[in-house]
């Protein structure tokens, strides 16, 4: 089993001219992105409700959201990768404003389908945000950076949902989407004025060779074999898991312990904030001292460990700790991921690359509450827990088994 050779960080090179102020403003649109996504949650059903949809329907608006983020995050990077991330950052913040005006003035069950259909295209962006990310920063501080900007998606899932139960006002329904249009508005001026461009091409001796297109590389069998399509499907599976665990945990936890919607808020705050410490402070030590793989290895350990309690959980302070492994697990698990993606990328394919993994993590978003719903009424409430730590156990042995970690020098 290759481990590759140990890593040891280069001398520190100056930052860029406004580093700080860029990765602020990629950091404010990636909480941005997830508050956005968070605001609806305890509003849009409700809201939904006002134009006749059905609870078949609603559910369907999240289908709409992930199925935009599957479609897109590979195109936008393609795009990042070709033209700028400056112009495609710009455009989907944008859009992002546009869907939550859209979503502010919806009258019909069809402008909310094109508002979470827009806000799934717009916050595609993330691969565009970590390619930015990897640009800046060398390769040896990207799972450091990746995690500082891991605490902006936390922070995000925590506020997101608490600021659309504050702002909802019966006689004013639409007022928490007007904020979060306003929000991005904000982000928007930001990245005009602070978010410089960071790709630069490689020069080529000549015309630049001719880039296959995204269905060439989908069907290349290379793509498939080497680490970015492993790190692929280890996207889809582990989002899969922990998407499996998002929807069906509300009702989980009420078929056995009796919780309500503010026992499983408290939770999921709980859940966030585990996260927002692993990856603000744990993860660059981890990487630092055991690399990109291992900590990764780790963290799937963990979320493993956190599924199996919660599905044997007897008494409620089980599934805390399960809570608290599943996110500490999640904390080292992303930034460890996006650091492999960007390191075994070059310039020219960060993109795209980054793309295809966030693409397969909006699929397992998608797969995962269908596999979850089915499992939860044919087998029983703790059907979906169990079946996440199986499917994450796979997913690490693919990790010690395929996963390479990556050269020091590579992803320049």
């Amino acid at each position: 089993m290759a481990t590759g050779p140990e890593i040891t960080a280069p001398p520190a090179e100056p930052a860029p001219t406004g580093h700080a102020r860029a990765l602020a403003t990629v950091w404010f649109t990636l909480f941005l992105d997830l508050v956005s996504f968070g605001i609806v949650i305890p509003v849009l059903p409700f809201y939904a409700k006002n134009t006749g949809a059905s609870e078949g329907l609603i559910a369907l608006l999240a289908t709409a959201y992930s199925a935009a983020q599957f479609v897109m995050s590979p195109v936008l990077g393609r795009l990042s990768d070709r033209h700028g991330r400056r112009p495609v950052m710009l455009i989907s913040i944008a859009g992002s404003t546009l869907a939550m005006l859209t979503l502010g003035f919806a009258q019909a069950l069809w402008m909310l389908f094109l508002s979470r259909t827009i806000s799934g295209v717009c916050n595609a962006n993330v691969s565009t945000a970590h390619a930015y990310v990897a640009d800046r920063v060398p390769p040896h501080q990207r799972a450091r950076y990746m995690g500082m900007m891991g605490t902006a998606v936390g922070l995000g899932f925590i506020v997101g949902p608490s600021l659309g139960g504050l702002l909802a006002r019966p006689d004013w329904p639409q007022f928490p989407f007007f904020v979060g249009a306003g929000l991005s508005l904000l982000n928007f001026i930001m990245a005009v004025l602070w978010l410089p461009e960071s790709h630069r091409p490689r020069a080529h001796a000549g015309p630049p060779p001719p880039r296959p297109s995204l269905l060439a590389v989908a069907r290349d069998p290379a793509f498939w074999s080497g680490q970015i399509g492993v790190m692929v499907a280890i996207y889809f599976g582990f989002f899969c898991a922990f998407a499996a665990m998002e929807a069906t945990f509300a009702l989980f936890t009420e078929a056995c312990f009796g919780w309500g919607e503010q026992e499983t808020g408290k939770f999921f705050a709980f859940v966030g904030t585990i996260i927002v410490l692993f990856q603000g402070v744990i993860v660059g030590r981890a990487v630092a001292t055991i690399g990109e793989r291992r900590s990764l290895a780790v963290g799937l350990t963990m979320s493993a460990t956190g599924f199996s309690l919660l599905s044997v959980s007897p008494a409620w302070p089980w599934v805390l700790l399960g809570g608290f492994f599943v996110a500490g697990g999640n904390g080292l698990i992303m930034p460890s991921m996006s650091a492999l993606v960007s390191r075994n990328s070059t310039s020219d394919n960060q993109g795209i690359n980054a793309g295809f993994a966030q693409s397969a993590g909006a699929l397992g978003r998608i797969a995962g509450p269908m596999i979850a719903g089915v499992l939860f009424e044919l087998i029983g409430p703790r059907a979906p827990m169990g079946s996440s730590a199986v499917l994450v156990v796979l997913v690490c042995l693919m990790v010690i088994l395929r996963v390479h970690e990556a050269r020091p020098e590579a992803g320049r």
